[in-house]
């Protein structure tokens, strides 16, 4: 009973193409996109009997016959029987087919001429299709004459996909922010015998997707982009990108395939680091100018942001106060100036230095750039002003 079905159910694939079930693979093509284009929505077609017409063609696909083989096998025939196709088959699908086997049986002339008279004599042969008519007389098997055989011309092998358009020679990322959108997209048509599938192969970080066309037969587009978690793991404090150079392999048959190179450079988030890592003011009197500096590099350009504790600030080498953000160029290191600010210390001390007791201000000066930041703790002795440097 399935095999029933299945049988149907080819039957009516033949019969929605226009075809006689067995006919050659590149007619089945042909008949595809005669039918497509008279059904396609874009063209105010009937998008239902555009979706039947493709489920006709997918599954016949592959299951035609090879065109010298079928043409020699039919060569007595009708002009019909000779192209595969139906009858009832209009001019527009005649002239598409036999262009197509013409194409197909160019090293077999005697088979072209006869494609060729098939084509010419369709129309008149459906023209009286009630007896009787007139009889048109198939063109004759050429006659062998005596002597050595004819050179018989090499059979040509299944036609097989070529190399498509829009293959590219390489696919360039160019230099990239760490964690950027970034797709680069390809688009490759064949525009006869289009592959069943086209696979793509290729190490990380590099990700393929591949999407055929449901529109356009014998069209694929792959969309390749970055994958950033994989390469996290190759990142390094040390470094201050990553060169991207993979190789890409586009395979659209068993044999059939094209490799390319995916380059670009890809910048990793810059690290700033500050030295030394603690800043110790040493012991001081009170009110005295006391100085300290730090020196902060970058692997990258960064726009930086440094907040002191209340007690300490950043100054130019004038010594006035600075607040603007430190724009920090790559690997180029960059000293920060900081001197005591004694008002804080002198209201929260007061009741210390009356007393004789030093005091010790600790705190952060916090250093900010990107999503990231670090702290250098910092720290300083205020001893009290003896009673004759008070009185002065």
């Amino acid at each position: 009973m399935a095999g029933e079905q299945r049988t149907d159910r080819a039957a009516a694939h033949w019969k929605r193409l226009g075809l006689i079930p067995g006919a050659p693979e590149c007619v089945i093509k042909a008949a595809h996109r005669v039918q497509i284009e008279m059904h396609h929505p874009d063209r105010g077609g009937d998008a239902n009997a555009a979706k039947q017409v493709n489920v006709a063609y997918d599954e016949l696909r592959g299951q035609g016959a090879v065109a010298h083989e079928y043409v020699a096998s039919h060569f007595s025939g009708e002009p019909w029987v000779v192209l595969g196709l139906s009858s009832a088959a209009d001019e527009q699908l005649v002239g598409r087919a036999g262009k197509q086997l013409a194409a197909e049986l160019r090293t077999h002339p005697r088979l072209v001429e006869k494609v060729e008279w098939a084509v010419s004599h369709f129309a008149s042969a459906k023209a009286a299709p009630t007896a009787p008519r007139a009889r048109i007389t198939p063109m004759t098997q050429p006659v062998r004459r005596a002597g050595p055989p004819p050179r018989q011309a090499p059979t040509p092998r299944p036609a097989t996909p070529g190399k498509p358009d829009g293959l590219p020679q390489k696919i360039d990322f160019g230099t990239l922010e760490w964690r950027s959108t970034v797709v680069r997209t390809v688009q490759l048509t064949w525009k006869q015998f289009a592959p069943y599938s086209v696979e793509v192969d290729a190490r990380m970080p590099i990700v393929a997707d591949v999407v055929a066309s449901k529109v356009l037969p014998g069209r694929f587009s792959i969309t390749f982009s970055i994958d950033w978690d994989a390469l996290a793991e190759s990142r390094s404090p040390t470094t201050r990108g990553y060169t991207l150079d993979v190789a890409v392999t586009i395979r659209w048959t068993a044999t059939d395939s094209e490799t390319v190179r995916a380059r670009g450079t890809i910048l990793f988030p810059a690290i700033v680091s500050v030295s030394p890592t603690t800043l110790n003011l040493g012991t001081v009197r009170e009110s005295e100018l006391a100085r300290a500096s730090l020196l902060i590099v970058s692997t990258g350009a960064a726009s930086v942001t440094i907040d002191p504790p209340p007690w300490l600030q950043r100054v130019d080498g004038s010594g006035k106060a600075l607040e603007a953000p430190l724009a920090l160029k790559t690997n180029t290191p960059v000293r920060l100036e900081f001197r005591v600010h004694w008002p804080p210390i002198l209201e929260r001390a007061a009741s210390s230095f009356l007393e004789g007791r030093p005091v010790r201000p600790t705190g952060r000066i916090t250093i900010r750039w990107n999503d990231q930041s670090s702290e250098v703790p910092a720290e300083i002795v205020v001893e009290p002003k003896t009673r004759a440097q008070a009185r002065r």
